[in-house]
């Protein structure tokens, strides 16, 4: 069977607009490739998605869907972008459809995986209604087995959505500049809206908006499609400009005035752009991975690819640019003026050179623009770009196998060798793809070699939560401590919530223990977490079980038994803490001191709320400058043990400020109409009034006395 370059669906020879599809659903259920790419595409995306990449933003939004969905808020906005700005809302509302149906994460990135698939399809749909069966073939599965738009697949993120919303404005686009027909302007305009909630940058795609508005007959635009995208952009901004409203506009100054140093004008983009045609860059490649020693055989992949689109691009603008007027219909050496007016008349008489432009506006356009940028780039900046370089490769590879079957019509090795050829390509590609994912799933990296934090997947996050309340329950346990870090913390913040026995999630700057009445209890320490030096300097533990933490060192499980209690006199007690002692102890590497302190009242675990204590060192008679300590905990549970490092046992304090405030979500309350209570969340924290905790005597500070190590 083959691929029939001349559908009667795509624009043909002459230019005319193309016909509707009578056969559309026929045509594709009788086309064999449409299988195997859907199977492509989904295999790569959706391939153990359990080990999707679950760090601190795939928690908090999927934090924030979950807590919209049980408590039945509407949001305002999201996270907080690059460049420290609260992100709208649209990502929270979009996960609020798998968080209805489970409170587990994976099901984000299954919507992530099927939207990427979907994206995938639309491009095949896209390229085959306006270019021919092969064209649409090729660059659907070269855009299905490419790594980058892969790897952004398999995990929720608010500009992975961008994957699919960007080919479906394009869609809207060529049916209005290119099909002819009505109903795009309003959903092209929605859409734009959409995507700048995703990510700011796709602000850039108005040009190809206004490109296709100014190409598009006046009969496919109607007046209600202007009030229609006005009311459709108020709608989907609506929670957003409230928020706006109560931050006084402080977002749009951000955005204004986010020059972090001089005007660049440099390659980076381009470099970006390109990254996006090739393999993934270090470190998802990396030693570990499972084609490393075959990564040479691969180096002929991205420039091949880098070609192919540059020859699209061209093509596509001699294409778009020249006039294809017959000598006939040519009057001799028209004026200037005569001949700009008869060239526009011809651009927009002709449907593919209309929807060649629209594509490099697309293309070129955002490029050049970010080319000159006072913004510290990012790979993920240019997402909006796909599918379009698999688009015109796509488009340069059926037009030289159309040139080719024009002209050597007898020789069919030469059309099987260009078919061939083809095919390894996208072989290769789908080599590449399916090393990667393999890697991702099994763990073939080292975690540490992320910028910033290292990296976590949900599937051994929920695995060992899963067995630390296992251990509990099978032990008769109460409570479960997690010790976390930077890495871990807003992830755990979340799993935690999911635990059927009670749970303390502790930052790693300090640890709380089980109190003498409490028991013995399960603390579960992160991989690379340091706070178990603490442990065996308070309290009997003992390792139970470990956990499989991928690409580096496992999650550990102890049985906590606490130790002495014994406390100091009255006045060193406070309405939440009571000081018990303060003594050195050597972590392994060098001597430190530790201050313990019993906890006085219980307060449950809450949506992103955290209990805050700051320790103020005090030294009697020194020059030394106070020295302060912070600890946050998720729960606090009455006669608990709060340990917390303060420094160098060198200098012991006299006295200690205590510092006490929580952090709770902010959440705006109106009255709709005077009558409807509507409240709308948002990511942005707030803390409650810092209260210094007073010794039972009335001092403002805690007379502390220091033990020497014995």
């Amino acid at each position: 069977m083959k691929l029939d370059t001349r559908d009667n669906v795509s624009v043909d020879a002459v230019d005319r607009p193309s016909t509707p599809l009578r056969r559309s659903l026929g045509a594709l259920l009788g086309s064999w490739e449409v299988y195997l790419l859907l199977l492509v595409a989904a295999l790569l995306r959706l391939y153990h998605i359990n080990t999707t990449e679950f760090d601190g933003d795939q928690a908090d939004i999927f934090y924030m869907a979950h807590n919209a969905v049980s408590q039945g808020h509407l949001v305002a906005t999201s996270n907080v972008a690059s460049i420290k700005i609260f992100n709208p809302p649209a990502i929270i509302y979009a996960l609020m459809i798998p968080a209805a149906v489970s409170a587990n994460p994976v099901w984000g990135s299954v919507l992530t995986a099927l939207l990427a698939i979907a994206s995938v399809f639309l491009t095949y749909l896209l390229m085959r209604r306006y270019y021919g069966r092969l064209a649409a073939t090729l660059a659907s599965f070269l855009y299905a087995t490419a790594s980058v738009p892969i790897f952004y697949s398999r995990f929720m993120w608010n500009q992975n959505m961008l994957l699919f919303f960007v080919p479906l404005l394009i869609w809207f686009l060529y049916r209005g500049a290119v099909a002819r027909r009505t109903f795009w302007l309003f959903p092209s305009v929605v859409l734009i809206g959409l995507l700048v909630q995703f990510h700011a940058s796709s602000i850039v795609l108005v040009v190809p908006l206004l490109v296709a508005l100014v190409l598009a007959p006046r009969r496919t635009v109607r007046w209600y499609d202007f009030v229609l995208s006005v009311l459709g952009i108020f709608f989907i901004y609506a929670p957003y400009i409230v928020w706006l409203f109560q931050t006084h506009f402080q977002d749009i100054f951000t955005v204004l005035h986010t020059a972090k140093g001089e005007t660049l004008i440099d390659a980076q983009a381009l470099l970006f752009y390109l990254q996006f045609l090739g393999p993934l860059p270090a470190p998802y490649t990396n030693n570990l991975s499972l084609l490393s020693p075959y990564m040479t055989a691969f180096a002929w992949l991205q420039p091949l690819v880098v070609l192919l689109v540059i020859a699209g691009a061209v093509l596509a603008a001699v294409l778009a640019v020249k006039s294809r007027r017959s000598e006939a219909e040519v009057e001799p050496r028209p004026g200037f003026i005569t001949g700009i007016a008869r060239w526009w008349h011809d651009l927009r008489q002709s449907p593919l050179r209309c929807g060649l432009l629209i594509l490099l506006t697309w293309q070129i356009v955002p490029l050049l623009y970010l080319t000159r940028h006072d913004i510290v780039l990012h790979l993920h900046y240019f997402i909006m770009f796909m599918p379009g370089p698999f688009m015109l490769v796509g488009f340069f590879l059926a037009r030289a196998f159309d040139w080719l079957h024009a002209r050597l019509n007898s020789v069919q090795v030469a059309r099987i060798v260009f078919l061939t050829i083809c095919g390894l390509l996208v072989c290769a590609q789908f080599l590449l793809s399916a090393g990667y994912v393999y890697d991702a799933s099994h763990g073939r990296y080292v975690d540490t070699t992320w910028a910033g934090q290292y990296y976590n997947d949900l599937t051994s996050l929920q695995n060992v939560m899963r067995q630390a309340d296992q251990l509990a329950q099978q032990r008769h346990l109460n409570h479960v401590y997690v010790s976390v870090d930077q890495g871990t913390r807003a992830a755990f913040l979340y799993l935690a919530g999911q635990m059927k026995t009670p749970t303390t999630v502790v930052d790693d700057s300090c640890l709380v223990l089980p109190g003498i009445q409490s028991g013995a209890a399960i603390l579960l320490t992160a991989p690379h977490s340091h706070r178990l030096d603490l442990v065996t300097a308070y309290a009997h533990a003992s390792r139970i079980a470990t956990a499989a933490h991928p690409g580096g060192p496992p999650f550990n499980l102890y049985v906590l038994r606490p130790g002495s209690s014994a406390g100091q006199g009255q006045n060193n007690s406070t309405e939440e803490l009571k000081f018990m002692d303060l003594k050195p102890f050597n972590n392994g590497q060098r001597n430190v001191l530790a201050s313990r302190w019993q906890m006085l009242r219980s307060a449950p675990a809450g949506y992103r709320t955290s209990y805050n204590y700051t320790f103020t060192n005090g030294v009697a008679g020194t020059g030394v400058a106070p020295a302060s300590h912070a600890c946050s905990v998720s729960a606090l549970r009455s006669g608990d043990q709060l340990i917390v490092p303060m420094g160098d046992p060198a200098q012991p304090p006299t006295k200690m400020q205590v510092t006490a405030y929580t952090t709770l979500p902010t959440i705006l309350s109106y009255n709709f109409l005077g009558a409807i209570p509507l409240q709308l969340d948002t990511f942005r924290l707030y803390d409650t009034p810092k209260k210094v905790l007073r010794s039972q005597s009335g001092l403002d500070y805690i007379p502390v006395t220091f033990a020497k190590k014995s």
